[in-house]
């Protein structure tokens, strides 16, 4: 561990036998003892203290599931995207319908290019909370790079059926009704004038897009 991660711990440990007043031995250290030293690191931007600290977690508790997502972002803020993603994986492996680390693991394949295991990812956090419009949007992103067009059609009507006012959905639903050729212009017309009063920068590079498609 590096050298804030020790002298956490220590402080910890020391705070524990105070609170305790003495009486009897001190506890081992937890997994929950590390957890909590990584999310302070974390929240510090120590992100390497953080790994470490969230690592003897899991050495101790295999099945933590919440140290396992944690140690995903702390790797996703060092750039380490490959080791965020298996920790990510293994967070879901651990909690099939962990909401969040889904969500993560569908945004980590989606950059690394594995786009088969983003979608699944992300059709998983929707299915779990089909109320989150934010996972309807990223999934309905996802199949726009796939060229899904219609499917991401369909899942940017869910995000706004959610929340109405949510400019990059019209956005991306109006060039999602572009890329489907020229019978939707008059549908991507419509998300145009919804934008309007959103997000004038938005609306102006979509009526510039709708305008090229003609």
């Amino acid at each position: 561990m590096r050298l804030k991660s020790v002298f956490n711990y220590i402080l910890y440990i020391a705070l524990f036998i105070c609170l305790s007043g003495f009486n009897g031995y001190a506890q081992k250290p937890t997994a929950k003892t590390f957890f909590d030293i990584g999310v302070e690191n974390a929240n510090n931007a120590e992100y390497s203290e953080a790994v470490d600290a969230f690592k003897q977690a899991i050495k101790l508790k295999p099945d933590y599931a919440e140290a396992y997502f944690n140690l995903g972002h702390s790797y996703y803020s060092l750039h380490r995207y490959t080791e965020s993603l298996d920790a990510y994986r293994n967070a879901v492996k651990i909690r099939p319908g962990f909401e969040q680390a889904l969500i993560s693991l569908g945004v980590v394949s989606s950059m690394l290019g594995n786009e088969k295991e983003a979608v699944n990812a992300m059709v998983s956090a929707v299915n779990v909370n089909p109320q989150n419009a934010e996972s309807h949007y990223t999934l309905g992103n996802l199949y726009s790079d796939l060229r899904r067009y219609q499917d991401a059609v369909e899942s940017y009507k869910q995000a706004l059926k959610i929340k109405p006012k949510f400019a990059e959905a019209h956005f991306h639903l109006g060039i999602a009704y572009i890329k489907l050729g020229g019978p939707m212009l008059p549908a991507a017309k419509k998300e145009l004038e919804a934008l309007r009063p959103l997000s004038k920068d938005l609306a102006d590079e979509l009526d510039s897009l709708i305008k090229s498609a003609k």
